[in-house]
C-alpha cells in the first residue's frame, strides 16, 4: 500500500500585497472598492476626501460612510480572513443588505485589501449603532513585504471610545511610526463636515501612494473639484444608480418592460461627496456632492431600450438634432443581425437563419440600454458652449471629454474601466476610420449598459476589478452593442445627409473644386509672381493626384462589384464541374468498348449530360465577360447585358419565385458607351432587387423597360423606398439592409462609374415598389 501524508498550503506575508496593492490598476479603483463597500453596508452618505501637502506626513485620504459599521466580531473576525466574505450565498438572488436589500456589489472578500494601494498606513475605524466603543485597526503595508509567513506578521488595533486619540496619542504615533497630523485631526474633529458619527466606518490613508500623489500633483492647476481625476471617477461610478431608475421608468412608460427591476426595497438613497483641499478657498473645507454630468439631459440623438434573453433589442430612437425634424421611431433588431459573423467578408444572398453555434448559450441574460450622441458640427459645439458655460468651444469640448464614453455598470455602479478616457473598448475609432459615414466615435457618446444579478452573471468581473473576463458572454456582450450603435449610425448618417450636416454635398463626389476660378481670385489679389508660380504648380500637382486617385477608385469599384458576380459564379460551377469530372473518365474508357446497347445508352446519357454541362459553362463564362478585361467604349444592347445578369441570380429567383418581366420596347435598343459600367450597374441594382423581394409575400416580380429619350428603368414589387433615402442611397456607406456585413459602397459605385461615362442614376418610388432609372446626360 502506498504511504500517503496530507499537506497544506501555507500563505507568505506577501500574499497579501499581491491580492491588494499589485492587484490594483488605477488608484481610482481601489476608491471605488471602498465606496461600494459603504453601499453594501446600507450607508445613505459616503465622504471621500484627499488632503495633498508636500510633506508625505501631512497628506492623507479619507473615506467615510454612515452604514452599519462592523461589529467587534466581524472586524476582528471575518474580516481578517482574507478571501473570505459574509456576502456570498448560494442563491445569488439573495445576496442582498440587511435594511435596504441592496444587491451587493462585493463578494471576493479581497476588495479590503484595495486601500492598501492608496497609502502606506491603513487605519480603519467602524462601529455599530448599539456599542458603545469604536473598533479599530492601523496596518502598515510595508510589515508584509518580507519573506514571512502570514501568521507572523501583527498589528494595533482594538477598541476606544473617543476614536480622534488615535491620531493625537504620542505614544500610540510613535508604535507606529505616524506623525501628528494637524489637519486631519481638524477635520475629524469638525462637526459641521461629520456632525455625527453614532455608526458607519472611517477609513485614514496616510503617507499617500506615489500612484495618487501624481495624479493630484499634475492637476493643482484646475479651477474646478469638477476636473479632477478622482471626482470624474466617481461620476462614471454612481451615475448609473443616479440613472437605474429613470430608465426603468421610461422603458415601462414605452411598454418595453412589464415591471422595474429593483436593486433594493426602494426606501433608500445613497449620496457621494468629494472634496480636495487644493481647490477650497480661505482653507475652508467644502464637499460637492458627486452627480451625474449636466450633458445627460442634452444630446443630439438617443437610443434606449432593453436586450431581451435571446439577444433580440427592442427599444426607441430619438432624433432632436434639427428643431423642425424631431423623430421618436421604434428600434427592433434581431438576435440573428447582431451575432452574425460580419468577419466573414462576404454578401450574403440569404437571410440570416441561425444563431452562429459559438455565439448560443453565452448566458449574457437580458439588460438594459441607454446611449446618448453627440454631433461635433460647429453648431453643435456653439450649443454646447451655451450649456456648459464654457469658454469657447475648444473648451466646451474639453469639458465633454470629461464625461463622454461608452459605460457599463452592475448593479447600479459603473464597470471600470469602460468609458473612461482613452479607452475604446469596442473599437469604435477604428470603425470610424473603416466606415466614417456610418460609424460613430467614441468622443461622440455618454452611454450606460445597465446589468443585473443574477442575470447578468454569465458577465464575470475580474478579481482585480478591472473589467469584465473575456469569456463567451462577454464577447457577445459587445457584438449586441455593437449592432445597437450600427444601426443607430445608419439611422444618424441618413438625417444628417437629408439635413447636410458636416461635410458640404455636391452634386457628385467626382465633381471637382472649380480650379481656374481660384487662380483668377489670386491673380486679382496678388502680383506676386512667385506666389502665382507656386499657386499654379499647386493646383496642378493636386489635380494629377485626383486623376490617380480616380483611376485608383475606378478600378477598386470593379472589383468591388466584380466580387458579388464572382461568388455566385463560383457557386454555380460546383455542379458542372463536378459533372464533368465524374463523368468523363467513364466516357473514355466505355463507350467505345461495350457492345451491350443498354450500357451504350447510359453513356450516351453521360454525354449528353456533360454536354449540358459544358453548355452552362459557356453561358456563365459569357454572363462575366462585359466585366472582364479592359472596357472600351462600344456598341452594345443593353437588353443582353441585362439577362446575362439575371442568369447570374437564376437559382435565387428560382428557389424564391422571383419573376424576371422584361418590356418589348427594350428589345434593339443600341448605345454606344462601356459595357462593364452598366454590367455593374445592373448587377448592384438586380442584388439588391432579390434581397429586398425574398422577403415579400406578394406576387415578386423585377422589370426591364426603355423610356424615351436614352433612359432605361429597372423596377420590381419590392417594399418601397422611405422618401428621405431616396437621395441618400446614393451615398458612401448608406445601406436599408439588415446585414452586419452589408456595405452600402454598391450604389454608390454604381452612381460614380455612371457618371465617368455621362450617365446619372436615381431612385423613385412607383405604386408597386422602387424603380431605378439609368438615362445619359445631355452633352
Amino acid at each position: 500500500m502506498v504511504e500517503v501524508t496530507k499537506h497544506k498550503f501555507i500563505s507568505g506575508a506577501m500574499s497579501i500585497i499581491q491580492m491588494g496593492e499589485e492587484q490594483i490598476g488605477h488608484p481610482s479603483t481601489a476608491i471605488n472598492e471602498l465606496v461600494k463597500n459603504a453601499y453594501d453596508a446600507d450607508a445613505d452618505k459616503c465622504w471621500v476626501y484627499t488632503q495633498y501637502d508636500i510633506d508625505k506626513n501631512k497628506n492623507f485620504i479619507l473615506i467615510k460612510d454612515n452604514g452599519l459599521g462592523m461589529s467587534n466580531d466581524i472586524l476582528f473576525g471575518n474580516w481578517l480572513i482574507t478571501s473570505r466574505s459574509t456576502k456570498r450565498d448560494e442563491d445569488r438572488d439573495k445576496r442582498r443588505s440587511l435594511i435596504y436589500e441592496r444587491r451587493f456589489l462585493g463578494s471576493k472578500g479581497i476588495g479590503r485589501l484595495a486601500a492598501m494601494a492608496l497609502g502606506r498606513y491603513l487605519t480603519i475605524i467602524t462601529k455599530q449603532k448599539d456599542e458603545n466603543l469604536y473598533n479599530w485597526l492601523r496596518i502598515d503595508r510595508e510589515v508584509f513585504k518580507v519573506e514571512s509567513l502570514l501568521d507572523d506578521i501583527t498589528f494595533s488595533g482594538g477598541q476606544i471610545d473617543d476614536f480622534l486619540e488615535l491620531f493625537s496619542d504620542s505614544e500610540l504615533l510613535k508604535e507606529d511610526n505616524l506623525y501628528r497630523n494637524g489637519n486631519l485631526i481638524n477635520i475629524l474633529s469638525n462637526k459641521d463636515l461629520f456632525p455625527d458619527f453614532s455608526e458607519g466606518t472611517l477609513i485614514i490613508l496616510q503617507d499617500v501612494d506615489n500612484s495618487i500623489k501624481t495624479i493630484i500633483e499634475e492637476e493643482t492647476n484646475l479651477k474646478d473639484l469638477e476636473e479632477t481625476s478622482i471626482y470624474k471617477g466617481l461620476v462614471d461610478l454612481v451615475t448609473p444608480l443616479k440613472l437605474n431608475e429613470k430608465i426603468q421608468k421610461e422603458l415601462v412608460k414605452e411598454q418595453i418592460i412589464t415591471d422595474e427591476l429593483k436593486i433594493s426595497n426602494g426606501s433608500d438613497t445613497f449620496e457621494l461627496f468629494y472634496g480636495i483641499n487644493f481647490l477650497n478657498e480661505e482653507d475652508k473645507i467644502n464637499f460637492i456632492e458627486v452627480v451625474p454630468s449636466k450633458l445627460i439631459d442634452y444630446y443630439d440623438y438617443r437610443v434606449f431600450g432593453k436586450v431581451t434573453e435571446n439577444s433580440s433589442v427592442v427599444g426607441k430612437y430619438i432624433c432632436k438634432r434639427v428643431d423642425a425634424d424631431n423623430r421618436n421611431e421604434d428600434l427592433h433588431i434581431s438576435s440573428e443581425y447582431l451575432l452574425s459573423d460580419e468577419d466573414l467578408n462576404k454578401r450574403s444572398t440569404i437571410e440570416f437563419e441561425d444563431i452562429p453555434t459559438k455565439y448560443r448559450e453565452a448566458n449574457v441574460g437580458e439588460f438594459y440600454f441607454d446611449i446618448r450622441i453627440y454631433d461635433l458640427d460647429d453648431d453643435s459645439k456653439d450649443k454646447m458652449v451655451e450649456i456648459l458655460k464654457a469658454n469657447g468651444r475648444r473648451e466646451a469640448i474639453q469639458i465633454m471629454g470629461r464625461y463622454l464614453g461608452l459605460k457599463v455598470s452592475k448593479n447600479g455602479f459603473g464597470v471600470k474601466p469602460y468609458g473612461e478616457e482613452e479607452q475604446d473598448w469596442l473599437g469604435l475609432g477604428a470603425q470610424r476610420v473603416k466606415k466614417h459615414i456610418v460609424s460613430i466615435g467614441p468622443n461622440q457618446i455618454l452611454g450606460y449598459t445597465f446589468l443585473y444579478s443574477p442575470q447578468n452573471d454569465g458577465l464575470s468581473e475580474k478579481t482585480n476589478r478591472e473589467g469584465f473576463f473575456e469569456n463567451k458572454a462577454f464577447i457577445v456582450f459587445k457584438k449586441i452593442i455593437s449592432g445597437i450603435l450600427e444601426e443607430t449610425g445608419q439611422r444618424r448618417a441618413k438625417y444628417r445627409l437629408k439635413h447636410n450636416l458636416g461635410r458640404s454635398r455636391v452634386s457628385s463626389k467626382l465633381e471637382r473644386p472649380d480650379t481656374e476660378k481660384f487662380i483668377q481670385y489670386i491673380l486679382s489679389k496678388s502680383n506676386d509672381q512667385d506666389l502665382i508660380l507656386k499657386t499654379k504648380a499647386f493646383v496642378q500637382d493636386t489635380s494629377t493626384a485626383l486623376d490617380n486617385m480616380e483611376s485608383t477608385l475606378s478600378f477598386s469599384q470593379r472589383l468591388a462589384s466584380i466580387g458579388t458576380g464572382v461568388e455566385l459564379i463560383y457557386h454555380e460551377l460546383s455542379q458542372p464541374i463536378s459533372a464533368l469530372g465524374a463523368n468523363t473518365i467513364s466516357l473514355n474508357i466505355n463507350i467505345n468498348k461495350i457492345p451491350d446497347e443498354n450500357l451504350k445508352k447510359i453513356l450516351q446519357d453521360r454525354v449528353n449530360n456533360i454536354g449540358t454541362s459544358v453548355n452552362l459553362l459557356e453561358t456563365l463564362r459569357e454572363s462575366l465577360k462585359p466585366a472582364i478585361g479592359k472596357s472600351l467604349p462600344k456598341k452594345f444592347q443593353p437588353i443582353e447585358t441585362f439577362k446575362k445578369v439575371c442568369y447570374l441570380f437564376e437559382h435565387s429567383f428560382l428557389d424564391n419565385d422571383i419573376i424576371i418581366e422584361i418590356k418589348k420596347n427594350t428589345e434593339g435598343i443600341e448605345i454606344r458607351s462601356q459595357e462593364y459600367v452598366f454590367w455593374i450597374s445592373f448587377l448592384n441594382i438586380i442584388n439588391n432587387a432579390n434581397y429586398w423581394l425574398r422577403g415579400m409575400e406578394n406576387r415578386k416580380i423585377i422589370i426591364f423597360e426603355y423610356e424615351d429619350p436614352n433612359k432605361f428603368v429597372i423596377s420590381n414589387t419590392g417594399p418601397k423606398i422611405p422618401e428621405e433615402d431616396l437621395d441618400l442611397i446614393f451615398e458612401y456607406g448608406i445601406t436599408g439592409k439588415k446585414e452586419r456585413n452589408a456595405t452600402g459602397l454598391g450604389l454608390s459605385f454604381t452612381r460614380n462609374m455612371l457618371l465617368t461615362c455621362g450617365y446619372k442614376i436615381w431612385a423613385e418610388n412607383r405604386e408597386y415598389g422602387p424603380a431605378f432609372y439609368i438615362q445619359k446626360e445631355l452633352d
